[in-house]
């Protein structure tokens, strides 16, 4: 026997509803409640649910109506299309109707005949002879010497001056006593 059946729902929506509630111990009984009852209504709120869903337009109709942020790749293929039609015909109203494209073509070239200078132009120096190597190298184990010796008598002389302090301060400090 059972007194009662409590849900305690917590929400902050409203228009909740709860319906087809079987309490029982026949699976037969409780698949028979869900044909006559949730199965019907399932399809008839799908159904309603994709009705009231906006319809969202395939692709836009005319270029200028595209958005880069929605479709980047399209967006630049229907752009370069659409210069390259009224290049065409007249480069310059071209080049004023869609300005942005115009820009960015010009850099890819400068950009491309910038790099074949450089590979032509900047391979042309040679690598460093042995002797230049050796020359090198030499110099560097001079100056690190050099570094080396300075380091070396800057400390000696530090160390000779704290002495020299030292001996002051006791000297006077002996003739005061």
């Amino acid at each position: 026997p059972m007194g009662a059946i409590g849900f305690e729902i917590w929400t902050m929506q409203k228009d909740i509803l709860f319906d087809n509630i079987y309490v029982g111990h026949s699976v037969a009984d409780a698949g028979k409640l869900q044909a006559e009852t949730f199965d019907v209504k399932i399809a008839i709120e799908k159904a309603e649910e994709e009705s009231k869903k906006p319809d969202i337009p395939e692709k836009p109709k005319s270029p200028m109506d595209l958005n880069f942020m929605d479709d980047p790749v399209h967006y630049v293929r229907e752009r370069l299309d659409l210069f390259w039609t009224i290049a065409k015909g007249d480069p310059i109203q071209a080049i004023k109707f869609l300005p942005e494209v115009a820009g960015a073509l010009g850099v890819g070239a400068v950009l491309i005949i910038g790099i074949l200078l450089s590979l032509v132009a900047g391979g042309s120096t040679a690598a460093p002879s042995k002797q230049q190597m050796k020359d090198a190298a030499q110099k560097a184990k001079d100056a690190a010497v050099q570094a080396k010796d300075k380091a070396a008598e800057s400390v000696s002389t530090g160390v000779e001056k704290t002495q020299a302090e030292v001996n002051k301060r006791s000297t006077r400090s002996t003739d005061a006593q």
